[in-house]
């Protein structure tokens, strides 16, 4: 599973992506999670290519355990 988390370098976000990548990486040992630095106020997370969560298009960051969540769906076989 590879997974990209972009995230706004201008706004700080680096620490809540690097642990993020640390919790998919204990919970998915064989996950790939990938920092991908950005701009523009972004906390995107994307499985496999398909965007699962989106601060922008929301409007607002994750609740804990919510990504795990959506990590978890997403990799149900549809």
């Amino acid at each position: 599973m590879r997974v990209m988390i972009e995230y706004c370098v201008v706004c700080n976000y680096e620490p809540r992506a690097a642990a993020l990548a640390a919790e998919i990486r204990q919970a998915y040992p064989r996950a790939e999670a990938r920092l991908i630095q950005a701009a523009g106020g972004v906390f995107e997370v994307e499985v496999d290519g398909r965007k699962v969560f989106s601060k922008k298009a929301l409007g607002r960051h994750a609740a804990p355990g919510e990504i795990l969540t959506l990590i978890a769906q997403a990799r149900l076989p549809s």
